[in-house]
């Protein structure tokens, strides 16, 4: 069996370092064997946000696929933005791939973040036909669970809490034949949907990890145990603790 973490919307900066000190405690206690972190690491992109995310991850004890999201682009730097979005995100030195020693899991990391778009809300993700293309080729051959951890979803759930436009949806998917499972943050709320028109696409999302931008939805992460099936459990911060929720 594979035991994942799934964590996103960390939002350092903003979020409190309590909270993330218990969350590394709890994770690590759970001996996963390896833990996706799907974005929004920081609230602003500032670097003393990403030093805090650094301490954070290296503490970890397992191996960790990372990926951007819309908030780890600099707000405050416009020249870093434009120049180089998400080099203080790739300094964090966090994996972009992993594949489970038993063969049962594969798992890619994407970039669906735009630091600066052609249109109004720079927060909503795009995905890119050959970033897709090249990621469809990169599964290790073989593994039941083809996992990709990106910060924004193709879609919302039916009763979704923020409008999600995620372009290029058009071209990019059809490079995906079979089962996929996508982890995606974003939404701040835990879902676990098929995209729209293709049943073959699993999307499961993570609440927030710590961020007061809770949307309704108390903070937490999910545990995937992974074998001939796959479970799903959601931890929860009540109180002083994260715990698993009850169904």
């Amino acid at each position: 069996m594979v035991t994942l973490a799934h964590i996103s919307d960390l939002h350092c900066g903003e979020a409190s370092h309590s909270r993330l000190d218990r969350a590394r405690e709890v994770i690590n206690s759970l001996g996963c064997d390896v833990v996706v972190a799907t974005g929004d690491i920081t609230h602003s992109g500032r670097r003393g946000e990403f030093a805090v995310a650094r301490r954070f991850f290296a503490h970890l004890n397992a191996p960790i696929v990372g990926c951007p999201g819309n908030h780890d682009a600099p707000v405050f730097d416009p020249m870093a933005r434009v120049l180089a979005p998400f080099a203080r995100f790739d300094s964090l030195g966090l994996a972009s791939r992993w594949d489970s020693s038993c063969g049962l899991v594969s798992i890619r990391g994407l970039n669906s973040a735009r630091a600066i778009q052609a249109r109004w809300d720079w927060s909503q993700g795009a995905y890119g036909r050959r970033d897709f293309s090249a990621l469809s080729n990169s599964f290790a051959r073989g593994a039941r669970f083809r996992i990709i951890a990106c910060h924004h979803p193709p879609h919302g759930p039916l009763q979704k809490r923020i409008a999600i436009s995620t372009r290029g949806l058009e071209r990019a998917l059809p490079h995906l034949t079979g089962e996929h499972v996508f982890l995606c943050g974003h939404l701040h709320h835990a879902a676990d949907f098929a995209v729209g028109g293709l049943p073959h696409l699993r999307v499961i999302t993570a609440p927030t990890l710590t961020s007061k931008r809770e949307r309704g939805e108390a903070p937490g992460f999910r545990v995937m145990e992974f074998s001939q099936s796959l479970t799903v459990t959601t931890w929860r911060w009540r109180g002083n603790e994260y715990s698993p929720a009850v169904a």
